[in-house]
């Protein structure tokens, strides 16, 4: 496997003749409730960009740790940046991974907010516009199909989440609490939504297990493999 932050870069410029494409996780530094780490978003990505590079020849890159939270704003742990810092950081990344020889690059998200998902978009399309290069923006739970999903509606630090962190880090894992879902205004904007959003789960965790954790771990990893087949015209 190829590690980007484990080689020199003679050994990376000796890898690019035999790849040219690159995976980015992303993730957040974000609270996930009573019972999940703060670098759920980021671990999920990482270990499954892992996952996927261990069965296909191609670099991974070192994370993203943070990203745009909104509706977690002021919980202890969640340290978020804004839409505009996020769009301006990745379109530099990816023009770097380009000029540093790179010719294929994938982000994977594993936070999937709005602001943020819209702020890695605009900065694929920056960068694709401004240089003649492939990029792909894939987000980790597009990738779970729905119909293995118990909880409708499922979301942030529920059934999905839960499951992963106890595969991918059971250690870190402290229980299964109630489901959760905030009632928030559909069309009201506000400054800040923290008085509403309890423990901060958006979701169930209590149906969630290790053997939904395997199952959807191996969805997202397929489909990364997938995508990767798209990124490279193989597809």
């Amino acid at each position: 496997m190829k590690l980007l932050e484990e080689m020199s870069w003679p050994e990376i410029e000796a890898g690019q003749s035999q790849t040219r494409t690159v995976i980015m996780p992303v993730g957040a530094t974000e609270e996930h409730g009573p019972h999940l780490p703060t670098i759920t978003d980021t671990i999920q990505a990482m270990q499954v960009a892992r996952a996927a590079a261990q069965r296909r020849d191609v670099f991974l890159a070192p994370p993203l740790h943070y990203g745009v939270c909104r509706s977690t704003r002021r919980f202890p742990g969640t340290i978020t940046v804004g839409h505009d810092a996020l769009r301006a950081y990745a379109r530099d990344l990816l023009i770097s991974f380009h000029e540093s020889g790179f010719e294929k690059v994938m982000i994977l998200t594993g936070h999937a907010g709005g602001q943020h998902m819209a702020a890695l978009e605009e900065a694929c399309q920056m960068a694709v516009e401004e240089h003649d290069f492939r990029v792909s923006l894939v987000s980790l739970f597009d990738l779970i199909d729905s119909k293995d999903v118990e909880t409708p509606g499922d979301g942030h630090a529920g059934e999905i989440e839960t499951s992963l962190m106890m595969v991918i880090r059971g250690d870190l894992v402290k229980g299964r609490p109630a489901k959760h879902f905030p009632v928030r205004p559909k069309f009201l904007i506000q400054r800040d939504v923290r008085h509403l959003m309890g423990n901060g789960i958006m979701g169930n965790p209590e149906p969630a297990s290790p053997e939904k954790g395997a199952l959807f771990f191996e969805m997202a990893v397929s489909g990364v493999i997938r995508a990767l087949e798209e990124l490279e015209g193989i597809s």
